[in-house]
């Protein structure tokens, strides 16, 4: 029999029995829709960091921090211990390559005083260079002094009345003492945060930050939980970021400091980006994972109703074999039309799960990002589906006997 004759055939047995086929490929769109609509959530959320990243970090730098060597799955993989040395920061700068290094340090607040106005903690300071200003200057200048701090845009309305350039505040540091600073500058984040779940109200002179570690040399010097390093150019952040690792891995204070288990990470926008991308697909995939289950029960009913296919057909089947009809061609016939209800269900589910996806990152106002590579994975799992699903009746509509199926009722 042709593949265009059991087609036919198939596709009239289908509109044959509208509701029930409707019914049987529910399962099958629902899966494959979830799954579409997780992969166009999961590849959105995934660009809109990257966007993020990118934006809020347009000089050629690196991130260089302490690393869990191997992190379980949802285990944070930064080591907060400080490592970084002035000696490491005075060794990184020497590098012909790099053109400045920023340390940091954060205080975190306890309370924020201003013209007896008072705002408890929630926020923290950070203790830098000029050159690690995490946004643009929108008011006033940098910091040139100890006493000084550049606020943050959304830290003005921190306390009644606002803060502005010129202003006192008197902050009182979380287990590290307090002191008074005067407004000199108010800048505009570019990005949402850096690598701290607390926001940055604020940024200081790193001449405030007194932590100290003893060296392997054995002398006391400030120590730091990461660095960030600046290429001279984008053409050699590449090389940049080689000697920076070269140096941290074999001369740096750091490499003596730290536990076996850790390593030290030089990390460009491009690698951050990827090991974000890296963790949101892990997460994606195994949602997906999850609401492709449904699968397993769009299976079930295509499975089911070609077993009544088959019963309801039997006489069908005995005249067909009685005029000369293989085992084969039985076979196929089945096989078609279980097919058929896979690949209509995939389709439709890929529509409906596109649909969804565009309609939630619309909501959300993250960019559409269109998973191409679920899309055909999707509509194959649909055919294979149909497949798997129509071996087992389309095998025991070829072993009707054609002598009693002709006396079927």
């Amino acid at each position: 029999m042709k593949v265009t004759e059991s087609f036919r055939i198939s596709w009239r047995a289908i509109t044959g029995h509208k509701l029930r086929s409707g019914l049987t490929t529910l399962g099958i769109i629902i899966g494959v829709g979830s799954v579409i609509v997780f992969m166009v959530l999961g590849g959105a959320f995934e660009q809109n960091i990257a966007q993020e990243i990118e934006e809020g970090n347009d000089e050629p730098g690196m991130w260089v921090h302490t690393q869990q060597a191997d992190s379980g799955f949802g285990d944070s993989p930064f080591v907060r211990a400080k490592f970084f040395t002035d000696s490491d920061v005075a060794a990184l700068e020497s590098i012909d390559t790099v053109e400045f290094v920023a340390p940091s340090a954060r205080f975190p607040v306890a309370q924020l005083t201003h013209d007896g106005h008072q705002r408890t903690g929630g926020f923290a300071v950070e203790a830098t260079t000029p050159e690690r200003l995490e946004g643009d200057v929108v008011e006033g200048d940098t910091f040139a002094a100890e006493d000084e701090i550049v606020l943050s845009k959304e830290a003005t309305d921190l306390v009644e009345g606002g803060l502005s350039v010129g202003d006192e505040v008197e902050i009182s540091f979380d287990g590290a003492g307090s002191g008074t600073f005067t407004v000199v500058g108010i800048v505009e984040p570019t990005s949402t945060g850096g690598n701290s779940l607390v926001p940055t109200a604020g940024y200081v002179s790193l001449s405030n930050y007194e932590t100290t570690i003893e060296t392997p040399d054995g002398n006391q010097e400030r120590a730091y939980r990461d660095l960030i390093v600046a290429a001279e150019s984008s053409e050699v952040l590449d090389q940049a970021q080689q000697d920076t690792l070269e140096y941290l891995r074999s001369d740096s204070d750091a490499a003596q400091l730290k536990e076996d288990e850790h390593v030290l990470k030089a990390q460009t926008v491009d690698d951050a980006i990827d090991q974000v991308g890296d963790i949101v697909d892990q997460l994606t995939v195994f949602i997906g994972g999850i609401a492709g289950i449904s699968l397993v029960v769009g299976s079930i009913g295509i499975a089911n109703i070609m077993i009544v296919s088959v019963t309801e057909r039997t006489r069908d089947i005995g005249v067909m074999k009685a005029v000369g009809a293989r085992k084969r061609d039985v076979i196929q016939l089945f096989l078609v039309e279980s097919v058929i209800l896979g690949a209509i269900g995939a389709l439709l589910g890929v529509l409906v799960g596109l649909g969804f996806g565009y309609l939630g990152v619309s909501v959300i106002g993250w960019p559409m990002v269109l998973p191409t590579d679920w899309i055909l994975i999707a509509v194959f799992i649909g055919v294979t589906v149909g497949v798997l699903s129509g071996l087992y009746p389309a095998w025991r509509g070829a072993k009707v006997d054609p002598i009693e199926a002709l006396r079927h009722e």
